[in-house]
């Protein structure tokens, strides 16, 4: 999913976090990421995903560039990166808006 593939990347970046299978663990992950590094062991616990799972989509997030990673001892911390903080902001506000929109059209 990138230029080479002849995809855009904002479309690739998109796909990777609304359509494509693991886009809700990943969403979790940018998220868990917003308030500062954690590494793969603490963003486990904090989105419930499965220590694997979060270690398998992590080189993903990397490769499209959302987030960094430094090596802090024996362990990997992993941070938003200034791509990454601003695509999951756009995705949380765009989503809040949705959820209002539906709620409002809900009520009689």
């Amino acid at each position: 999913m990138n230029k080479a593939e002849g995809v855009p990347y904002e479309t690739a970046v998109l796909i990777l976090l609304t359509l494509s299978r693991g886009a809700e663990s990943r969403k979790k992950i940018l998220s868990a990421l917003l308030p500062g590094p954690k590494n793969c062991n603490q963003l486990s616990r904090e989105t419930g995903l499965d220590w694997w799972t979060v270690k398998k989509h992590l080189p993903r997030l990397m490769k499209e560039s959302l987030i960094q990673s430094s090596a802090f001892g024996n362990s990997t911390f992993y941070n938003l990166s200034s791509l990454g903080e601003e695509t999951i902001r756009a995705l949380q506000s765009s989503s809040g808006k949705n959820s209002d929109l539906k709620s409002s059209s809900d009520q009689p």
